[in-house]
């Protein structure tokens, strides 16, 4: 994997993190409901075949904010909304008052000038255990040049504390950081990457911890030994509970063959790792329980 420049610090504004752009009133482009974790919830409340939608709602001259719409074909539910504030790149969770019943249509507005980054429908009555979990992340500045990642996780349901994947650029190295804050539903954790260095994903970890092997996160690295010209792809997992394994796919890029690296066993909060042969890449990752 390609170590990876820097070009977001030039672009970014105070604590923005790549955002797609507004859409005009009346345009209502499907968002996929990412990030949500609907684990646990079986009752027969619970919203299935949801669709959602958002807008960029322009009232008068100069009032303008996102809107975000779910309609489910079963299940009872509200709306829940994840807005960014574009002037600061401050993200934060919204929920629509209204509980309806499925086919009927939730909707709810970010505040003033606001946009709907992504729209979820959250059960009525609330499921139970870890459930309804929405990340995003923020690109902070703070003073003149400390830069750094951050990440944000809030649930319907359950007690749980960030964790973060982080990359630092220059090297093309990544880890785990976790939140040393455990919050109770429905407030949102957060965890920060070192200084200067991204946040490339943000999860909920369950408090206290599920058993057996869960909560893995992984990532690919391209690394070049500065000592020689030898480069090989490197594959890492890590995990909040449990004793596992990692697996890689890795390809030769010359010839295009696939194989399977497999590496020792770790446990739980420990990141494991291994490599493909020399110049060969990796495809995929994965944990192995053990």
């Amino acid at each position: 994997m390609p170590r990876r420049l820097f070009p977001l610090l030039a672009a970014i504004l105070v604590g923005v993190s790549v955002l797609t752009a507004p859409v005009q009133a009346g345009a209502a482009p499907t968002v996929p409901v990412a990030g949500t974790d609907d684990t646990g919830l079986t009752s027969q409340s619970t919203p299935t075949g949801c669709t959602t939608s958002v807008e960029w709602v322009q009232e008068g001259n100069h009032y303008y904010y996102g809107r975000g719409k779910v309609q489910c074909t079963a299940g009872r539910y509200r709306i829940k909304l994840v807005c960014r504030n574009l002037q600061t790149g401050v993200g934060y969770v919204t929920y629509g008052t209204t509980v309806v019943t499925a086919p009927n249509t939730a909707t709810t507005t970010c505040n003033t000038g606001n946009t709907a980054e992504s729209v979820h429908a959250v059960q009525d009555p609330p499921g139970t255990g870890l459930t309804g979990c929405v990340t995003w992340r923020e690109w902070v500045h703070e003073g003149s040049s400390h830069y750094y990642g951050r990440g944000y996780v809030q649930c319907d349901t359950g007690r749980y504390k960030a964790k973060l994947v982080c990359r630092n650029e220059q090297t093309g190295v990544g880890y785990v950081r976790y939140g040393g804050t455990v919050v109770t539903a429905p407030g949102s954790a957060t965890a920060q990457c070192d200084s200067g260095n991204t946040a490339e994903s943000v999860q909920a970890v369950q408090d206290p911890p599920a058993t057996g092997v869960n909560g893995c996160v992984t990532w690919m690295e391209w690394v070049h030994e500065s000592f020689n010209t030898m480069y090989y792809g490197r594959g890492l997992v890590q995990c909040d509970t449990g004793r596992y394994g990692v697996q890689l796919s890795c390809r030769n890029i010359q010839t295009g063959q696939t194989y399977v690296v497999t590496g020792y066993a770790v446990t739980a909060p420990s990141t494991n790792s291994t490599t493909c042969y020399s110049g060969n890449r990796v495809e995929s990752v994965q944990a192995v329980p053990q």
